[in-house]
C-alpha cells in the first residue's frame, strides 16, 4: 500500500516485448528518465545516476520472455502527510514491473470510433514527456461522454482543436499531408508518435506539427491513432462523422505500420 498505488503518484511507461526483446527501449528509457528527474530530482548521486538507473530498470525485465506487455513504474515511498522532503538518491526510488501476455489479434485490423470531449485542464508548465499514474480525470471523462458504441474519447482544446485520445496520439491526413498536434500539457510525446514522424517523409508529401480544428478534421482523408502497444490503428468514426478509406491509402497505411511497429528494434 504505497502512494503510487493509492494516489497515482508515479511515473511509468508501457512497453511491448517481442520474442523476449523490449521494443524501442531506448525511447522509453529517455522519456522515463526525464519524467523521473522532473518529478523526483535532482538526485544526490551526480550525473552518474543515469546509466546506473538504466541498469536498475533493465534488471527488472531481464528474465521476462516471449511476447508481453510490460508496465514499468517508478515511484517514491513518501512519509504519510508529506509529498516531498529533502534531496534523495536515485536508489531510494521504488520500481515495479507488471507483465501480461501480448495478444495483438484482439486489435489487429480493427478500426476505432471516437467521441469528442473537452480535455481536462493542465497547467502550461506540465511537461509533454511526463507519463504519470493518475488517470481519474480520464476515467470521469469516459464515464460522462462515451456511449456503448464508442471505443475512446478524443480530447479537444478550449478552442476546439484536436489534442489526443485517452490512449493514443492522433494523426490526420489531408491532401497527402500528415498533421498532428504539437506536444504540450495535453499531448504526450508518444514513442510511436515519434517513430511515425520520423518515417513520415517516406509516405507523405509533407508533415506539419500544428493544431487541427474540428472543421478541418471533418474534411480529413484519414485519421489514425498511435501508441506503443496497439501500434497504429485507423479511426472510422468521430462523433457522427464516418470516415471511409481508399484501397490505395489502406495499402500505404499498412506499409507505414509495418515499418514503425512490426519491424523489430
Amino acid at each position: 500500500m504505497n502512494r503510487a498505488f493509492m494516489y497515482g503518484e508515479s511515473v511509468f511507461t508501457t512497453m511491448r516485448m517481442v520474442d523476449g526483446v523490449v521494443q524501442d527501449w531506448g525511447y522509453h528509457f529517455e522519456r522515463l528518465r526525464k519524467g523521473v528527474e522532473f518529478l523526483y530530482g535532482p538526485f544526490t548521486d551526480g550525473p552518474d545516476w543515469v546509466p546506473l538507473f538504466k541498469n536498475r530498470l533493465e534488471t527488472k525485465f531481464q528474465n521476462e520472455t516471449g511476447d508481453k506487455v510490460l508496465r514499468l513504474t517508478v515511484y517514491r515511498e513518501q512519509a504519510r502527510g508529506m509529498l516531498r522532503s529533502s534531496l534523495i538518491s536515485f536508489l531510494d526510488l521504488k520500481l515495479h514491473l507488471a507483465s501480461s501476455v501480448f495478444d495483438n489479434t484482439r486489435i489487429e485490423s480493427r478500426m476505432f470510433k471516437l467521441r469528442t470531449c473537452p480535455a481536462p485542464t493542465r497547467p502550461h508548465w506540465w511537461p509533454s514527456y511526463l507519463k504519470a499514474g493518475n488517470y481519474l480525470e480520464t476515467i470521469l471523462c469516459q464515464k460522462k461522454y462515451l456511449t456503448a458504441e464508442d471505443d475512446d474519447i478524443l480530447f479537444l482544446s478550449p478552442s476546439d482543436t484536436v489534442l489526443e485520445s485517452s490512449v493514443a496520439n492522433i494523426f490526420i491526413v489531408r491532401h497527402d499531408t500528415l498533421y498532428t498536434a504539437p506536444p504540450g500539457p495535453n499531448v504526450l510525446e508518444g514513442i510511436m508518435r515519434k517513430k511515425v514522424i520520423d518515417a513520415a517523409p517516406d509516405f507523405f508529401s509533407d508533415f506539419i506539427e500544428s493544431e487541427t480544428t474540428m472543421e478541418q478534421l471533418l474534411k480529413a482523408n484519414a485519421v489514425f491513432g498511435t501508441n506503443s502497444i496497439r501500434g497504429l490503428f485507423l479511426v472510422d468514426r468521430i462523433d457522427d462523422y464516418e470516415i471511409t478509406y481508399s484501397d490505395e491509402f489502406l495499402d500505404k497505411f499498412m506499409k507505414l505500420k509495418n515499418k514503425v511497429f512490426y519491424e523489430k528494434t
